[in-house]
């Protein structure tokens, strides 16, 4: 199944959707994620900057001895061996019981239920590497100035 996502993603990238900043802020504003579980806009936009340069079909494969070990998918690089399906990956309380294809084209409804769980359940941010160390603590308001969101 892995390398059937990873061929598609390959076929889709010429329908990738690269999110322009203040388009993604508007749409993670009105689905809710400003203010989420108490983290603010710019705490989203700046982890999704560094996590895909907001590009919805960002895919990293993580390798072992040849082997494909899990893929980080979409605008939030949802990792399939904790947070999306795939046939090596099986279904516990923790993943989203989503498809890790799903989170790789420009519908983010999908990736933005999925991170609404990964924070509960986590609980926050911090399943994030990219929050912890780029955006937590640190002046992240230009990711949303200028957006009037």
């Amino acid at each position: 199944m892995k390398t059937l996502l990873i061929l598609s993603t390959i076929l889709m990238t010429a329908s990738t959707k690269i999110f322009d900043r203040c388009e993604l802020a508007h749409i993670l504003k009105n689905a809710g994620l400003d203010g989420y579980y108490g983290y603010k806009l710019k705490d989203w936009m700046c982890t999704a900057f560094y996590e895909s340069a907001y590009n919805s079909a960002a895919l990293h494969l993580e390798w072992r001895n040849g082997k494909i070990l899990s893929m980080d998918c979409g605008i939030f690089q949802i990792n399939s061996f904790w947070w999306c399906l795939d046939d090596d990956t099986p279904i516990t309380k923790r993943n989203c019981g989503t498809s890790c294809s799903a989170f790789l084209d420009d519908d983010l409804d999908d990736d933005i239920k999925c991170v609404k769980s990964i924070v509960n359940l986590h609980p926050g941010m911090v399943a994030w590497l990219a929050w912890t160390h780029r955006c937590n603590g640190q002046s992240i308001d230009h990711f949303v100035t200028g957006c009037n969101s």
